[in-house]
């Protein structure tokens, strides 16, 4: 049976109840005996699951952007997993592939920040002073 999220309409507080999909709740909050409600929250949903019927609003729909997202979340995963399994941690998968291609040593992957070229030499000095040797 599934978990329901009911909201309180009087206090706020949620409560999760299992129930089947053809049944309702009818209880009241355990807090103030107020009304309770079924909670949905925010719904996102992916471009990739929207319909692709091509046109809105008289115009045709350029997917090219979404599909371009997706291809870099994968290329970031990938990268994201190979500089995990080499014991490095980047600060996120969102440029991961950025990192492992750019970075010149680990503090950059770790700190998720790419030095410039100009005082590079000197910037990894403080970093192996501060976090060791890389």
């Amino acid at each position: 049976m599934p978990i329901y999220c009911y909201r309180c309409l009087d206090c706020g507080l949620s409560h999760e109840i299992r129930h089947g999909f053809d049944e309702t709740y009818d209880g009241v909050c355990d807090a103030c005996r107020g009304v309770v409600r079924k909670y949905f929250g925010e719904v996102h949903i992916a471009a990739s699951a929207t319909p692709t019927r091509g046109v809105h609003d008289g115009k045709a729909i350029d997917w090219s952007g979404s599909k371009a997202k997706e291809r870099q979340k994968e290329r970031d995963m990938a990268a994201y997993k190979r500089l995990r399994s080499e014991g490095l941690q980047p600060p996120s998968i969102d440029g991961s592939s950025r990192l492992e291609t750019h970075a010149g040593s680990s503090h950059e992957v770790t700190g998720g920040t790419i030095l410039s070229e100009k005082g590079r030499k000197r910037k990894e000095a403080a970093l192996n002073d501060v976090f060791g040797s890389a």
